[in-house]
C-alpha cells in the first residue's frame, strides 16, 4: 500500500509518499478526519506553531552583520557588547552572525519585533558564554519542596525575546464581557457590546471561582491536590472571523466553555514583540559534570518570553546546557529543529546531562524535528500549556514530563522515544494538580518497552493512540480512551501536520 508522510518546511506541509504495510486508523480521526468534529474528546491542534501555520517565517529584506559593529568571533574577544549594539540597530533586519565563536558575558536581551539572528548553521556559528545566569543575576530561591535553588533552574535564557509584561502586552487593552454562554467547539461568541472587527486578533479569559470549579473541569473532575492553584485562569487566542451586532465568530471552535460564573471576556491580543527568529546557531557550555537536581546555575540558551507571539528557534544545537530552550507563557511560536546534545563528561552522577530539555509554556506552540541526543531529567515539558504541539522527534530514552500547573489539551505526536522506559515520568510541585488535565493527546508515539496506562498522571480523559501499550484497548468515550495498533501502522502518522492539511485545504476551497 501506498501511504503519504508529512514533511514539515517553514509554513507548509508537503507530503511524501512511501511504502508501508498496512495502515491503521483511529476512530477518532478516521482516514482523512471524517470522524473528527471540535466538539470531539480530540482537540484541535491544527493552529499551533509560527503564524498559525498559515504562512512562511517573515524574513526582513534588509540585512546587517555583527562584525559591523565589531564582533570577532575569534574565541577570546568579548562580543557582547558587539552584539547588543546589532540588535539596537537591528529592528526590520536579518543580523547575519558569520561562522565563529563568539565568547558572550551577559544576558542577550531582544526586545524589538521583526528581527532574526541567523547564523551560518550550527556548529559553525557558536556561542560560547563566560558566564551563567545566576552568576550575571542571582536569583535565589526555594522550589515547591523548600529546597533552595535558583530561579534559571527551571526558567531563563541568555538569549531572551519579549520584555516579559504579560502575553497581551500593555495595559490598557480592550475588554468585554461575554454575556451568554458557550460550550467547548462553539466558535460564536455574544457580547455586551461590539467593540471589534473582522481580522482582529482576540483573547477568551476566563476565570476561577472560590470553589475552583474552572479547575474541576478541566481536570474532569480528577484534579489531585489544587490547593497550590488559586485564582486560575485560563485564555484561548482567536482571529475574528465575521461581526454580527454583538456577536463575533471566531476562527475555531472553544477549548472549554464559557460559563457565566467564569468571567469570561473577550480583549484584543496585543502581543509587544512579534517575528523575531534565531537559526543557525549553535550553544556551547562548560562541559564540567552536570551539579545535578535544583543545583543548575543557569547555563540555559534561550527564553521566549510571554509578551512574544509568532517567533521561532531555528537550526539550533544546545551542548551541554543545564536546560534546552524555555517558552515562557508565549503563543504561536515555533521550535524547529532543535538539537540537545552533551559531551561525555557532562553526564551527571545520576546519569543525567541537566534539568529541562525543551520546555513549552504557553498557547498553540509547535516544536518539530527535535533531538534530545542525552538523558535529562525531563527530556520535554509541558506546563501551563495549552494547544501545544511536540512533533516528529527523537530521543534516547524519552520523558514527556507534564509539570502540573494544569496543562490542558496538548499533543506529543510522530516521536521515536528510544528505550522509553520512563515515557510518562513527570514532576512538579504536588499541591498543583495532577500532572496533567483532560485533553492531553499521545499519538504514534514508538518505543522499545511497552507499558501500562500511566499511574496517577492525568484524569481518564486523555487520548492514548498508538503506543506500545501493555494494557488491553478500551475505548470508552466518557472515560478512557486507549487505542492499541501495530507499531509504524497509525495513519496519519503526524496528527498536527494532518489537521494543518485538512485545515488549510478547507480554507481554499
Amino acid at each position: 500500500m501506498i501511504l503519504s508522510h508529512p514533511l514539515r518546511l517553514a509554513g507548509a506541509v508537503v507530503l511524501l509518499t512511501s511504502v508501508s504495510l498496512r495502515a491503521e486508523v483511529s476512530q477518532l480521526w478516521g482516514n482523512a478526519g471524517e470522524k473528527w468534529t471540535p466538539a470531539s474528546r480530540l482537540p484541535d491542534f491544527s493552529f499551533a506553531g509560527y503564524r498559525r501555520g498559515e504562512e512562511p517565517y517573515r524574513i526582513p529584506s534588509q540585512s546587517i552583520s555583527v562584525t559591523d559593529f565589531g564582533a570577532k568571533g575569534d574565541g577570546h574577544t568579548d562580543d557582547t557588547a558587539a552584539f547588543k549594539s546589532a540588535i539596537a540597530a537591528g529592528a526590520g533586519k536579518v543580523i547575519n552572525i558569520p561562522g565563529g565563536r563568539f565568547v558572550l558575558s551577559d544576558i542577550i536581551k531582544i526586545r524589538t519585533s521583526n528581527l532574526v539572528l541567523r547564523g551560518a548553521g550550527p556548529g559553525k556559528t557558536i556561542f560560547a558564554f563566560s558566564r551563567n545566569l545566576n552568576t550575571i543575576e542571582p536569583r535565589w530561591v526555594k522550589n515547591d519542596g523548600g529546597t533552595p535553588t535558583t530561579d534559571w533552574s527551571w526558567a531563563g535564557g541568555l538569549f531572551t525575546i519579549g520584555d516579559g509584561v504579560g502575553r497581551n502586552g500593555k495595559s490598557g487593552n480592550v475588554s468585554t464581557r461575554v454575556t451568554a454562554p458557550a460550550q467547548r467547539g462553539a466558535n460564536r461568541l455574544t457580547l455586551e457590546k461590539p467593540g471589534f472587527k473582522t481580522g482582529d486578533e482576540v483573547t477568551l479569559v476566563v476565570h476561577d471561582t472560590p470553589d475552583k470549579s474552572l479547575l474541576q473541569y478541566l481536570y474532569h473532575g480528577q484534579t489531585g491536590n489544587l490547593s497550590g492553584l488559586n485564582r486560575w485562569h485560563c485564555q484561548q487566542i482567536f482571529r475574528v472571523r465575521a461581526v454580527n451586532g454583538r456577536d463575533v465568530i471566531l476562527d475555531r471552535g472553544l477549548r472549554f466553555d464559557a460559563r457565566a460564573e467564569w468571567q469570561p471576556t473577550l480583549e484584543l491580543f496585543r502581543p509587544t514583540v512579534t517575528d523575531v527568529g534565531i537559526e543557525g546557531v549553535t550553544f556551547e557550555f562548560p562541559a564540567s559534570p552536570y551539579a545535578g537536581h535544583f543545583k543548575e546555575a543557569g547555563w540555559n540558551p534561550v527564553a521566549i518570553h510571554a509578551s512574544a507571539a509568532h517567533c521561532w528557534l531555528k537550526d539550533m544545537v544546545i551542548r551541554n546546557g543545564d536546560n534546552g530552550p524555555f517558552v515562557e507563557g508565549a503563543a504561536f511560536c515555533t521550535l524547529e529543529n532543535i538539537h540537545i546534545t552533551a559531551d561525555p563528561q557532562r553526564r551527571g552522577k545520576d546519569g543525567n546531562n541537566g534539568h529541562h530539555g525543551i520546555t513549552l509554556e504557553g498557547q498553540d506552540c509547535l516544536c518539530t524535528n527535535f533531538a534530545v541526543e542525552c538523558q535529562f531529567i525531563h527530556d520535554v515539558t509541558v506546563q501551563s500549556a495549552m494547544g501545544c504541539v511536540f512533533a516528529g522527534g527523537h530521543a534516547v530514552n524519552l520523558c514527556m514530563d507534564h509539570h502540573r500547573w494544569a496543562s490542558y489539551e496538548n499533543l506529543f505526536t510522530d516521536i521515536d522515544a528510544g528505550l522509553g522506559k520512563r515515557l510518562f515520568q513527570s514532576s512538579g510541585g504536588g499541591q498543583r494538580g495532577m500532572h496533567t488535565a483532560a485533553g492531553e493527546t499521545f499519538w504514534n508515539i514508538r518505543a522499545q518497552t511497552r507499558m501500562p496506562w500511566p499511574k496517577d498522571f492525568g484524569p481518564d480523559a486523555i487520548n492514548l493512540i498508538g503506543l506500545p501499550m501493555s494494557d488491553p484497548q478500551i475505548l470508552d468515550a466518557n472515560g478512557r480512551w486507549l487505542e492499541n495498533f501495530s507499531p509504524g501502522s497509525l495513519q496519519p502518522a503526524d496528527l498536527h501536520a494532518a489537521m494543518l492539511a485538512k485545515r488549510l485545504a478547507a480554507q481554499k476551497r
